[in-house]
């Protein structure tokens, strides 16, 4: 009689959930190493452009470097907690490193369009910024004290939706044909963004599915009040990252249009009206040029950030 191991090795020849190997097999082909990207090549166009226009940029990269921070130390290794199987791990811990990777590309932007002066302020605009703060405290309370479920409905909610207030500038800015260095570093960030969400998202409606009708209804108001606490507070920072410039309104739309993507991703019903025939076609221009993701295990078309369609095959 065999006796039971105290630990056993991996075998991925027998992986228990198809989309663990689907997304293993797409992990390779995102790595990119930032300082490839030529950024220094828009250096000039940059300190060209409208004072103001500087400015969105510089805080929007501050501002991605704290949220990014958030996710790749501790919203990644808390989701991984709750993995049920060892791949899943694997998964994450990939994925926590190719946040690493954005991390590191965010202030590379910013060491290339700025002094170290400048680099420090926009630091200290995003740590001192009270609508980043709040958002970092909703979404920190939910990954070191919610349940599985939520930390995973936390994690889409930044990845698939937030982030997209401050993308929006640098991919406002290529659909004017501007800063196609800094767009094509942005393509990168934006597929482990995008994979980062659709996996978790995946794995969150695996949890929720399994659950009674009475608890998926609980979980499914929770989810709606965190998008609103989420959102309220987003509608504030949005105004404060881009003051004295005319793209409030069009950010506004935008997240709109990325949080019903995450409501989706959730397997939830989108809550805004917004779709991609309302974005303002600048904006959709520069996504259709700096942001083409090859097809994704699970969802595939010509650009999934715009649309996403679930294989059922």
């Amino acid at each position: 009689m065999n006796k039971r191991p105290y630990y056993k090795a991996n075998n991925w020849n027998t992986v228990e959930e198809q989309v663990d190997h689907s997304a293993w097999a797409r992990l390779n082909d995102i790595v990119y190493e930032p300082r490839r990207v030529p950024i220094y090549k828009d250096q000039k166009e940059f300190l060209h452009l409208p004072k103001n226009e500087q400015t969105v940029i510089l805080h929007s990269f501050g501002s991605l470097t704290l949220s990014s921070t958030l996710q790749m130390e501790v919203a990644l290794s808390e989701i991984k907690k709750d993995a049920e199987n060892s791949e899943e791990v694997a998964v994450y811990n990939a994925l926590q490193y190719l946040e690493s990777i954005n991390n590191k590309a965010y202030s590379y932007v910013l060491a290339e369009f700025s002094d170290s002066k400048k680099q420090e302020d926009a630091y200290e605009w995003a740590n001192q910024n009270p609508y980043l703060q709040k958002k970092m405290k909703l979404l920190n309370t939910v990954y070191q004290s919610g349940n599985a479920i939520q930390k995973k409905a936390a994690h889409v909610f930044l990845s698939t939706g937030l982030y997209h207030s401050s993308f929006f500038g640098p991919l406002y800015l290529f659909g004017q044909h501007k800063l196609p260095r800094t767009a094509e570093l942005i393509k990168y960030a934006l597929r482990i963004t995008t994979l980062n969400g659709i996996y978790t998202g995946i794995k969150f409606r695996r949890d929720f599915f399994k659950l009674s009708k009475k608890e998926q209804n609980k979980v499914h108001d929770w989810v709606y009040d965190l998008c609103d606490n989420l959102y309220d507070n987003e509608l504030s920072h949005i105004k404060l990252l881009y003051q004295n410039t005319d793209l409030e309104d069009k950010v506004e739309h935008y997240i709109h249009y990325t949080l019903n993507k995450a409501l989706m991703n959730l397997g939830q019903e989108p809550k805004y009206p917004e779709n991609v025939e309302t974005l303002d076609p600048i904006l959709t221009t520069g996504l259709m040029e700096s942001a083409m993701i090859e097809d994704f295990f699970f969802y595939t078309n010509a650009h999934p950030i715009l649309k996403m369609r679930e294989i059922t095959k």
